[in-house]
């Protein structure tokens, strides 16, 4: 009988870490007609950019809808990089800033660790719309 319960809670806290260690897609369920407007900062150069292309946007939702973050990481020791951040105004009225930064993303100023390529995908995007 102490057996199965012995097996029972291996067998709880073995879901419970697996459950933890599974990613998540904030943006999954984001469409192109939820954006009102969407806008990239990259420095350097220090160039902004209105994303007004509707082929750009749809490829900026794309590439959200990709994004797998993990656990939130502190951002204390985040060094000196070169900046990516693409703005969205949504229909709802909220704005939502995301910055791809190597192994993290950060949304509305939180970092997460994140899929290293779908933080390359944006910081490529974005990168490659200012220099057009």
């Amino acid at each position: 009988m102490k057996k199965r319960g012995l097996l029972y809670i291996m067998i709880i806290i073995a879901l419970f870490m697996l459950g933890s260690s599974q990613g998540k897609w904030p943006f999954k369920d984001l469409t192109r007609e939820d954006i009102v407007s969407a806008a990239v900062v990259v420095s350097p150069p220090d160039k902004s950019l209105e994303i007004k292309d509707e082929f750009q946007l749809n490829y900026l939702v794309d590439a959200l809808n990709s994004v797998v973050i993990y656990k939130e990481v502190s951002m204390e020791g985040m060094v000196s990089r070169p900046l990516v951040q693409f703005t969205l105004k949504l229909k709802d009225g909220s704005t939502v800033k995301v910055e791809p930064a190597g192994a993290q993303i950060i949304v509305n100023d939180t970092g997460y660790k994140a899929k290293q390529e779908s933080s390359l995908e944006l910081f490529t995007l974005g990168t490659r719309l200012v220099s057009n």
